[in-house]
């Protein structure tokens, strides 16, 4: 290699570098070289680089909404065998109570023969409501059979069927239930009785509507059933 004052002339620099990229070429504007450009090519992923981020990318969120599941799911749930059964009185497919109002307000005042006589909002330390918001609302019927309303607002489902499971713990321990049914799963649950002797609870239809849970109660099975049968959520 011949040199001049010690330094490889251009010519044999560009032989030994080889034939010029003309990927690189085609950046070099007539003003001169433009080094954020050719950074900008240097990081550009190719076609199977972004589908392989997209496969992770799918992957990923596939494992944490199997974990979300996981973490709602209570550990013991069992498939109930009555699941694909209809609720009693199309339950499941009432609207839930309007958000633009404060719970009591969507108390209804009447529910077919059914007038609202009494409407109570409190914080209940008891069970099955310890620590809830409860709206409770007390009906007569045409002649003066009593029934009762009681609405909480939960922060979920979960919470709501939570009320469902506490609701039925407490019938098995305190009352002598004669006629029991339920669905406890996931979203749509519900449980129903016939107990006797359990005062004013004797009959009963309990179930959330997504995070609202609502008990209809009454001591005559007749005036339960009817109003369970009418109420709008």
């Amino acid at each position: 290699m011949s040199e001049t004052n010690g330094r490889p002339k251009d010519s044999e620099l560009q032989a030994a570098e080889g034939p010029p990229d003309p990927e690189l070429e085609s950046l070099i504007a007539p003003q001169g070289y433009n080094p954020e450009l050719v950074d900008d090519v240097a990081t550009m992923e190719t076609p199977a680089q972004q589908r392989r981020a997209a496969i992770r990318f799918m992957v990923i969120s596939l494992i944490l909404l199997a974990i979300g599941f996981w973490l709602c799911t209570p550990a013991n749930l069992v498939i109930p065998a009555n699941l694909d059964d209809p609720a009693p009185y199309g339950i499941e497919a009432r609207p839930t109570p309007p958000t633009n109002k404060f719970l009591e307000d969507a108390m209804p005042r009447a529910v077919g023969e059914f007038k609202l006589v009494d409407l109570r909002k409190e914080m209940v330390f008891e069970d099955p409501f310890v620590g809830a918001d409860t709206v409770q609302g007390t009906y007569l019927d045409a002649i003066g059979n009593p029934a009762t309303v009681v609405m909480i607002e939960a922060k979920s489902y979960i919470n709501a069927r939570r009320y469902l499971e506490n609701y039925k713990k407490l019938l098995e321990e305190r009352a002598t239930l004669t006629e029991w049914k339920e669905r406890l799963y996931i979203e749509d649950n519900y449980i129903q009785w016939a107990a006797p002797d359990f005062a004013d609870r004797a009959y009963g239809l309990a179930w959330n509507n997504d995070r609202y849970f609502i008990a209809v109660t009454s001591p005559i099975s007749a005036t339960q059933q009817a109003l369970a049968a009418a109420f709008p959520y």
